[in-house]
């Protein structure tokens, strides 16, 4: 089967930002700001995507465009061709373990994708805008528990990114991220304006500008490790969801862009429009939050309780709602269609069937998925694992372990055994110099497993210590 490639550079970078620009820029960035002491979380994030991110994504990028290949048998390709061992394992860890999160991503994306869909259409008919703020609360709670109104709005979403996959690499996904992303980009540049200059606006700015350095540890009666730490795996988780680091969608989009092209400049566009979306949003948010009088930590309710107060108390605040959620539409249809991609792509070069085949097998599974999630969201199925809904089970499982697992895998394969085929694959299109390579081994092989090891850590002892110690 003929593998498809991007047509352009510009096509690869505008569908890879469009993986990247979802829900994790626009509906958790701008609450972690707020939580974490507005630029000193936001410094903390650019110094992680810098020296720890970087090197990954170009990893992961360059992994599938020097196999060629799906993200669970590129292991086993450049692993054949230098000698290496235990290739099931490496497969394993860094391609079914991406195979099982970005199914359960995919399978909580279509709810959240169904909520966001809700609303724009209830902002559209002035509904939203009509609510009483008192009644926002109970309105989302409302829609929690319509099982019917929540799969029918995700099926949407479902159907229109099938057909988008359907149609390819160059007729769907190249085209949808060309179209869509500049249109995403004016919608945050309009609203980002009309926010700083809201009346009490200047507040949220202001925060926005301003460091607070105890989120850094640095308190005023001395220094603290675990506050340091605590904002420190919280830029980490976000900046892994927000690039869509280790779930194996880059080493997809990878595996179609062409030798030719500058990998390093790639990655650097790709970066820079995820990062600018991320602070765009977080722009948007925090000075309209402000300039209606509400906390910057009112936390992930923000998005679907919190900011329609905000538009009702807005001039033209139908028009503001409409644009935001239409904004987050786009930016969830980019991702759900690079996941779905992905999966296509496994099923393709696994299954040697057509991409028609493929994309309804796509379908099945995610559907299946959707189903459980959404059916025990809205409290048809009460069943609950480590005290968790299946929702919550989805999201803390993909977010938390298996992209740090896949992006340790990553580091570790490059950082310890195919660094030469890597340099050789980016040096096709790019120079490499000598500072680069020792900052790319000094990260893969230390900086990213330590990092990485610590969030597993850290998160698998907050899950089981209530467990291990409750006597």
């Amino acid at each position: 089967m003929k593998k498809e490639n991007f047509n352009t550079r510009w096509g690869f970078i505008l569908a890879a930002a469009g993986s990247a620009i979802g829900l994790g820029n626009i509906w958790r960035f701008p609450y972690l700001v707020g939580q974490y002491g507005g630029l000193s979380f936001i410094l903390l994030y650019l110094l992680i995507i810098v020296f720890i991110c970087n090197p990954l994504m170009v990893s992961e990028i360059a992994l599938g465009r020097a196999s060629r290949s799906n993200f669970v048998d590129a292991y086993k390709i450049i692993g054949q061709k230098i000698g290496m061992k235990h290739l099931k394992l490496w497969s394993f860890f860094g391609g079914w373990i991406a195979f099982f999160g970005i199914s359960m991503i995919i399978s909580f994306y279509f709810l959240v994708a169904g909520w966001v869909l809700y609303y724009l259409l209830e902002s559209l008919s002035g509904h939203l805008i009509n609510i009483a703020p008192n009644n926002l609360s109970a309105e989302f709670e409302k829609l929690s528990y319509s099982f019917s109104t929540q799969y029918s709005c995700g099926l949407i979403f479902m159907f229109v990114t099938a057909l988008i996959v359907i149609a390819g690499v160059k007729k769907g996904i190249e085209k949808a991220g060309i179209f869509l992303m500049p249109v995403l980009f004016a919608i945050f540049i309009i609203l980002s304006l009309q926010a700083i200059f809201l009346e009490g606006g200047e507040q949220g700015v202001k925060f926005l500008l301003t460091p607070e350095w105890k989120y850094w540890g640095f308190m005023a009666d001395g220094f603290s490790w675990s506050i340091l730490f605590e904002t420190f795996l919280a830029a980490l988780g976000q900046a892994f969801l927000s690039l869509s680091l280790g779930f194996g969608i880059l080493l997809v989009y990878g595996s179609y862009l062409s030798s030719k092209e500058n990998l390093f400049a790639s990655v650097r566009s790709i970066e820079i429009f995820d990062t600018l979306a991320a602070i765009l949003s977080a722009v948007i948010i925090i000075p309209a939050v402000f300039a209606a009088g509400l906390p910057p930590t009112s936390g992930p309710g923000l998005t679907f309780i919190s900011l329609p107060i905000v538009f009702q108390q807005l001039s033209g605040g139908q028009i503001w709602s409409i644009a935001f959620y239409l904004l987050l539409a786009l930016a969830t249809i980019t991702s759900t269609i690079s996941i779905f991609e992905a999966l296509t792509n496994l099923f393709m070069d696994k299954f040697k069937i057509q991409r028609f085949g493929a994309v309804i097998l796509v379908m099945l599974i995610s559907g299946l998925g959707f189903t459980a999630v959404t059916a025990s969201f809205s409290g048809i199925w009460e069943i609950k694992i480590l005290g968790r809904n299946i929702f919550e089970l989805f999201d803390w499982l993909s977010s938390t372990f298996t992209a740090a697992i896949v992006s340790m895998t990553i580091a570790l394969f490059v950082g310890y055994s195919a660094m030469k085929t890597i340099i050789h694959n980016i040096r096709r299109s790019a120079v490499v110099t000598s500072s680069f390579t020792r900052y790319f081994l000094v990260t893969l092989r230390i900086f990213a497993p330590l990092s990485l090891g610590l969030l597993l850590f850290l998160a698998m002892y907050n899950t089981f210590s209530v467990y291990l110690f409750q006597r």
